[in-house]
């Protein structure tokens, strides 16, 4: 039987709080991309718990399957608006439409 504890009202991770709380103080560019709105929120592969807080599910994302706070942000965001989230990361054909770059298709399997 699955026992595991998801965290839904805070972080997971201290250290991506502390991060936060401190502004990405190694990392600049994050702060840049935070004042500029590219936030977990927004983000194709955040899945949100309540008005605050939502795991990430970015497998190439360091914090994937953090509970992170909506207004946080990480190096490989993907903007996807503040509505729903479609769990796809997408790229621009030659014909300059946007299509997705890989399906991330949760909890299921191929074989």
């Amino acid at each position: 039987m699955n026992q595991n504890t998801i965290l839904t009202e805070t972080w997971s991770n201290l250290e991506s709080e502390r991060m936060y709380l401190q502004h990405w103080p190694n990392d600049p560019g994050l702060f840049a991309r935070y004042e500029d709105g590219q936030q977990c929120g927004g983000c194709a592969f955040f899945a949100p718990f309540n008005a605050d807080y939502g795991l990430c599910c970015y497998a190439e994302s360091r914090h994937n399957l953090e509970t992170v706070f909506e207004h946080f942000t990480c190096p490989v965001f993907v903007n996807d608006g503040w509505g729903a989230h479609t769990f796809r990361d997408w790229e621009m054909d030659d014909q300059g439409n946007l299509r997705p770059k890989r399906d991330t298709n949760l909890g299921s399997s191929s074989a």
